[in-house]
């Protein structure tokens, strides 16, 4: 068994998925945190300048889905045949594309315009986006268990934490977004998913 360390910052953002698929595999891992001044100096050893970064052994993976997707492969997260790991892989790619659009408000200087980019990608992007998303939950059993099949793979994990930063960062919620409001109330009673939020250190975001 290879030996796994995970780098980031000391926050949920993109290391949080991962780490869930660590405590749902009750695979140790090394949970490293950095301060943002730490990080300037290990930037320089990183693939692309980026974390979350994931040591396996002596091999570095950069780029959070990428780190997420080969460990949900690697301890049974992925969906169970070709079809279901494809329907795994366009849900997050769907997640991914919704937040993509969000680069106004990651570049607005004043509270002012944060708080117009966030209404603006809510209406524009986000609300748009969730409700696809929403359907492609629907069309398995309904939208009452998870995206793909029938247990939690990392794309539920993904709209847990990515759509639920999206959700935080625009001060807004899922009332419009029943099914997945319920899938993320699902996922976060889940025993082990449970247990790690109850240990994991408190973080804004």
């Amino acid at each position: 068994m290879p030996s796994y360390k995970l780098t980031y910052f000391n926050i949920r953002g993109r290391a949080e998925t991962a780490r869930m698929l660590f405590k749902l595999a009750g695979q140790d891992f090394e949970d490293v945190r950095v301060s943002g001044e730490e990080w300037q100096e290990l930037k320089k050893s990183t693939p692309m300048g980026q974390m979350p970064v994931l040591d396996i052994d002596d091999t570095k993976i950069c780029q959070s889905n990428a780190i997420a997707r080969y460990l949900a492969r690697e301890f049974g997260f992925a969906g169970k045949d070709s079809i279901a790991m494809a329907k795994v892989d366009m849900v997050v790619d769907s997640i991914e594309d919704v937040i993509q659009k969000a680069g106004p408000y990651w570049a607005a200087k004043t509270d002012e315009e944060k708080a117009e980019a966030a209404k603006k990608f809510v209406e524009e992007s986000m609300e748009p986006g969730f409700t696809k998303i929403e359907a492609m939950l629907e069309q398995n059993n309904g939208g009452n268990g998870y995206f793909v099949g029938d247990e939690l793979t990392f794309a539920d994990l993904t709209f847990l934490n990515i759509g639920g930063l999206m959700v935080t960062l625009m001060k807004t919620d899922l009332s419009k977004f029943p099914k997945l409001a319920a899938l993320v109330e699902r996922v976060n009673s889940s025993p082990k998913i449970a247990a790690w939020i109850k240990e994991r250190p408190v973080t804004d975001m």
